[in-house]
């Protein structure tokens, strides 16, 4: 085929009206199309003529709202929450919550599409990208393919999500072999996807959700490292991938196994797209020590139920005012449209899409940062779903970000109930670098007027502090032998369950 870059550079879209005209223009083809759903004729999208008619009628709605018509999806029954059928159901792989569907409609994947493929050629535009190989995370199928009693997919695979029009030269772009996902074994897809890459030295670009996710494969390859040269020098099989010896690629991590630079082994890598907001900040800093030379750009605010925000050429990240209808509840309770949004202030995100989801509350807390011409730019910082309260504190996801934010490595406030307090689990290796910041976490706490006074009080007894070994690992363990995609996986700065469990301690 021809270069698969410029397949990808075609898709450079500015958007060229204004964000009320492009708002108003989607939410109309939204509720024109899907009039004649189910949930269409209950709330009468035919007779609603613009977007104040529409939040009067329309209630704001959450996933247990919805699950009465998901659960006809379910049983195949159509347009119920959109016009057609489904193409296929999304299970959430979220930190705190888990097992809910989500149906994809042929038009919501085509909004989700529209907008990853424009921040995939902004990043070949800004970076001036023609040659060389990506790698896009593969996760490993530790779970059996999933379908609905009536056969439609549970997950359905990267056709579904690229397009099969872009499958090709996603393929022809990958470092690492698409089969690779579909090896069950953990330890099998490490020591494969360590292989191609170590064989692709002309890899510019790394694609990934979590920072952990990439942090634990350079750590597998300290650990692997024996069985990797086995292979770079002599070929071999791994879970019936038939691998050739590459001894120049074996040369260079014995190389990067005594230089300990990652230069060695991608030196034309120039950025790694990952999750750097909230509660993956404080590992995106790790991820940067490993790559100094490489610039780390933050993914955006993208989910199971839709895509919210990619990252512009300047790596701010941009609302995708052209792929869903979207409104920012403010702390006073009061709605604003996305051309309304004060700089520095802080929003809860309330979206609608094309695959059924009508003024959804992501629960999702975003900050304005600016405009990009009057697009909002704005900043994933938590969510407010996640509180914790023990004797009436009520500390949110978001506020713990910002007061772990200036920690190095893995760090997590967990709740410890038989003490009635709170404890801080931080990474052994960085403990060192960590220690003399310990001391300020619960003085920035007592921000929070309630924890402050339930500290003097003494209801709250002084905040602990935990080294754990390796404590990414044995996260990201716990979470696959729940079910977990790997690459799905983030790690929260407020964890509000068993800890000693997850931990073993």
């Amino acid at each position: 085929m021809n270069n698969p870059w410029q397949h990808f550079a075609q898709y450079l879209a500015p958007i060229a009206q204004s964000t009320v005209v492009v708002q108003q223009q989607w939410l109309a083809q939204c509720l024109t199309h899907n009039q004649h759903s189910v949930y269409g004729q209950q709330y009468q999208f035919a007779s609603i003529n613009n977007i104040a008619e529409y939040q009067a009628r329309v209630p704001i709605t959450n996933y247990e709202m919805l699950y009465p018509w998901i659960e006809k999806l379910l049983r195949g029954e159509t347009n119920q929450l959109f016009n057609g059928e489904v193409i296929a159901f999304e299970r959430t792989g979220g930190s705190h919550s888990g097992g809910k569907l989500f149906p994809y409609s042929a038009r919501g994947l085509d909004d989700f599409r529209r907008a990853v493929l424009n921040w995939l050629a902004e990043l070949i535009a800004q970076y001036k990208i023609t040659k060389g190989k990506v790698y896009w995370a593969l996760s490993p199928a530790t779970a059996e393919p999933q379908a609905t009693a009536k056969g439609v997919a549970i997950g359905g695979g990267d056709v579904l999500y690229l397009g099969h029009e872009n499958l090709a030269a996603f393929m022809a772009l990958s470092a690492v072999p698409f089969s690779v996902g579909q090896v069950s074994n953990v330890e099998d897809w490490q020591l494969l996807t360590l292989y191609y890459l170590l064989r692709s030295d002309d890899v510019t670009v790394i694609s990934i959700w979590s920072p952990s996710f990439l942090i634990q494969l350079l750590k597998a390859l300290q650990q692997q490292q024996n069985k990797l040269l086995d292979l770079l020098n002599n070929g071999g099989m791994v879970a019936n991938h038939v691998l050739a010896k590459d001894i120049e690629a074996a040369q260079r991590l014995q190389q990067y196994l005594s230089q300990q630079q990652t230069q060695i082994l991608w030196p034309d890598l120039v950025v790694i797209s990952c999750w750097a907001d909230a509660s993956s900040a404080m590992q995106a800093k790790v991820l940067a020590d490993y790559f100094p030379y490489t610039k780390i750009q933050p993914k955006g605010l993208l989910s199971t139920e839709a895509v919210i925000t990619v990252p512009n050429q300047l790596n701010e990240t941009l609302l995708c005012t052209a792929s869903n209808f979207y409104e920012f509840l403010d702390e006073q309770g009061k709605i604003h449209l996305a051309h309304e949004l004060e700089v520095q202030q802080s929003y809860q995100v309330i979206v609608t899409t094309n695959s059924g989801l009508y003024r959804y509350d992501t629960t999702d807390i975003v900050t304005c940062l600016g405009y990009q011409q009057d697009r909002p730019i704005v900043k994933f910082i938590g969510r407010a779903g996640v509180v914790s309260d023990l004797v009436g504190e009520k500390l949110t996801e978001s506020f713990v970000n910002h007061c772990l934010a200036p920690l190095k490595g893995f760090a997590m406030l967990c709740t410890n109930k038989p003490e009635c307090s709170y404890i801080l689990l931080t990474d052994q290796n960085y403990f060192d670098e960590n220690k003399h910041i310990l001391t300020i976490i619960e003085q920035a706490l007592c921000n929070n007027p309630q924890y402050d006074y339930a500290r003097k009080l003494q209801q709250l007894a002084p905040l602990t502090y935990k080294a754990i070994d390796a404590p990414n690992k044995q996260y990201l363990t716990w979470q696959l032998a729940k079910g977990k995609r790997l690459g799905d996986i983030k790690i929260p700065a407020l964890f509000l369950g068993d800890w000693r469990k997850v931990f073993q301690v």
